[in-house]
């Protein structure tokens, strides 16, 4: 089986990898539920079932009785013959409150409204109403005529024979805007451009125009040779005969920097990459080059053996002779030669073979699971005293160990 991922540098990127594919799925042996906290996997409430590599349709049964009034959380997952949790499902429910209000319920005696500003509870405009437990189709006598042009809020609310008001209702209406502008529309007669300094209306630098309502197609005279080297914005507007001006149009562009350093590149020192997790600059893992100051086209292996079959991404990156490092280059990739119940261990906590933070997929290897110890991490396993670790197998890198204290075990299926 191949289990090395090839990289071609250039113009073109091309990856080349074979992975494992799981040829039948385990059976789901137990599926478990648990309401608001989680207490654990294998500790939820368990469900009655056969095992089966697809169960749909399961029913969990929730006793709502002695649960509180109000939203609560249940969560369901799932654990297979190889050992392995689903992810959990969750869903939010209410359990109603009970309504404690008055029966019947209180007629609704005033409704008022309200433009843009909200004059306080009992201030607004009434409508006139017959009082009613409902009251549908109301219609708002909104008087648009003395409105301004422009955008406005209504709000509308009710209280009932009891005093209690409701929550408000507001929408947001237009009042249109007339065209005040002369018939036909008045001739542009200036436009104007500037570059990144804006230095006011009528100071921008002129393009020369025949006046017209229509002036598409121009073309604006920009010198960058005067330009510094970098981003830039350009800014163009127009002026119409009655003194408007109209919104201003903006560009961003770049003037390409050129090597002004005077003297050759620096050669190209270090390459290294890494896998999913960046372990920092100078920290991932080394491509043997010849210093250059191109190394296009390099092809290079970089070693899944250790990588979980799935969706991965490969980040290099280049170190030249002055210590400048480049911008990562990433690649998205699917591949790895593990199969997905592996647990490889990261170290980054402790040394603590029981402690799941020490490992990738966040939970301690069981006998059911396949795990690897590479080297060079933070912290090498150890399984404490009166601990009994467990696996299906181990695969420990060179220069990576593992330690089993006294009083220890380590039990290895296979």
């Amino acid at each position: 089986m191949e289990n090395k991922l090839k990289k071609i540098f250039g113009c073109t990127l091309l990856l080349l990898f074979n992975y494992c594919v799981l040829i039948a799925q385990p059976n789901i042996t137990r599926v478990e539920w648990y309401l608001n906290n989680d207490p654990g996997y294998g500790n939820a409430t368990p469900l009655s079932l056969t095992p089966s590599a697809n169960l749909p349709n399961l029913s969990i049964n929730i006793d709502v009785q002695p649960l509180q009034q109000g939203v609560h959380v249940v969560g369901i997952r799932s654990l297979d013959a190889n050992g392995a949790w689903s992810l959990d499902n969750k869903w939010v429910f209410l359990k109603p409150y009970p309504n404690v209000g008055a029966t019947p319920q209180p007629n609704i005696n005033r409704v008022e409204w309200y433009l843009d500003n909200d004059p306080g509870f009992g201030n607004a405009t009434p409508i006139s109403i017959v009082p009613a437990t409902e009251l549908s189709s109301l219609n708002i006598p909104i008087d648009l005529v003395p409105l301004q042009q422009g955008v406005h809020i209504v709000g509308v609310r009710s209280r009932d024979a009891n005093g209690a008001w409701s929550h408000d209702n507001k929408w947001v209406f237009l009042k249109p805007y007339t065209n005040i502008g002369a018939i036909p529309q008045p001739n542009i007669t200036r436009v104007e451009w500037y570059m990144d300094n804006d230095p006011g209306y009528g100071n921008a630098t002129p393009i020369s125009i025949v006046a017209s309502p229509d002036i598409a197609g121009l073309i604006i005279p920009i010198d960058v040779a005067a330009a510094s080297q970098g981003v830039h914005i350009v800014g163009i507007r127009s002026q119409d005969a009655n003194g408007a001006w109209s919104l201003d149009n903006k560009w961003i562009f770049l003037k390409p920097y050129t090597d002004v350093s005077g003297s050759p590149q620096p050669q190209i020192v270090r390459m290294e990459y890494f896998i999913d997790t960046d372990p920092g600059y100078g920290n991932a893992t080394p491509v043997t080059i010849t210093a250059a100051t191109d190394i296009s086209q390099l092809i290079f292996d970089a070693d899944i053996s250790t990588v979980v079959n799935g969706s991965h991404k490969l980040g290099i990156r280049t170190l030249d002779a002055n210590g400048a490092w480049s911008l990562d280059n990433e690649v998205a990739f699917t591949g790895g030669t593990l199969l997905s119940i592996t647990y490889q261990w990261t170290g980054n906590v402790s040394n603590a073979w029981n402690n799941p933070a020490n490992w990738s997929q966040n939970i301690v290897p069981t006998i059911n699971t396949h795990v690897v110890i590479p080297a060079n991490r933070p912290f090498n396993p150890t399984v404490p005293n009166a601990v009994i670790a467990e696996c299906k197998t181990i695969l420990i890198h060179p220069n990576a160990s593992v330690t089993v204290a006294t009083g220890a075990q380590l039990k290895v299926q296979e």
